[in-house]
């Protein structure tokens, strides 16, 4: 049923199998609004069905998944309000990674995840996004506020399917944006500008905030054009 999986193996496969449902949502094999049938997906991971289950539950309290009584989980199918809640809450968790870096790590540090911004593929929108995650996973190993890191990295997670949601007709452009940005931000702090830098993720949200909610308006068909 679902091609692309792969057999998993890991001490943790709650974990590995939550990983691999993301990545199944992003690149459109599970459709927002698909339930999600443990068994199948059981048998295809070669895992059995308590991983799969736990990973549901992780997915939904990301808010990635829902579920629905005796019927289970099903992928969650975003809506402009959602997304623009999400883009309200980014600059006060970058606010607080802007702190958490100026008072635990030093220029060093800063400079070094200034130049794995470089690490991030532009080949295609599904690869963009794919090793942005990994970039921003990276960059949380430095976090000193693990609470904080937690709640950035769900934040991010939310992003990555965004991403993965949004009509691609102008991919190349948002790609650019979004690296230019990470440049930016990365400069400011390995410059020990945290002002700068929270001024750039600020101005960074209100305009992704114009530009993406209408993307997931439910006029029309909210699939039609997506990556």
């Amino acid at each position: 049923m679902y091609k692309a999986v792969q057999k998993l193996k890991s001490p943790n496969l709650s974990e590995v199998v939550r990983d691999e449902l993301i990545r199944l949502i992003t690149q459109g094999i599970l459709q927002p609004g698909t339930r999600l049938n443990e068994v199948h997906l059981a048998e295809q991971l070669g895992v059995s069905r308590g991983p799969v289950r736990e990973a549901a539950r992780e997915l939904e309290g990301l808010g990635l998944t829902t579920s629905r009584p005796r019927l289970g989980f099903y992928v969650a199918d975003f809506t402009d309000a959602e997304i623009v809640e999400l883009y309200e809450v980014s600059p006060w968790i970058h606010q607080a990674l802007v702190h958490d870096f100026m008072t635990y790590s030093d220029a060093e540090t800063c400079g070094a995840i200034l130049r794995d911004v470089d690490s991030i593929a532009t080949s295609s929108v599904p690869d963009f996004s794919e090793t942005l995650l990994q970039f921003r996973q990276r960059m949380l190993d430095h976090v000193h506020n693990r609470y904080l890191a937690e709640q950035a990295l769900s934040l991010y997670r939310r992003f990555y399917i965004v991403a993965a949601l949004v009509r691609a007709e102008d991919g190349a452009r948002r790609m650019k944006r979004i690296i230019e940005t990470q440049r930016f931000f990365w400069t400011a702090l390995a410059e020990r500008d945290p002002s700068k830098a929270i001024e750039i993720m600020q101005a960074d949200s209100r305009y992704w905030l114009q530009d993406i909610p209408p993307r997931f308006s439910h006029a029309d068909d909210p699939r039609k054009g997506r990556t």
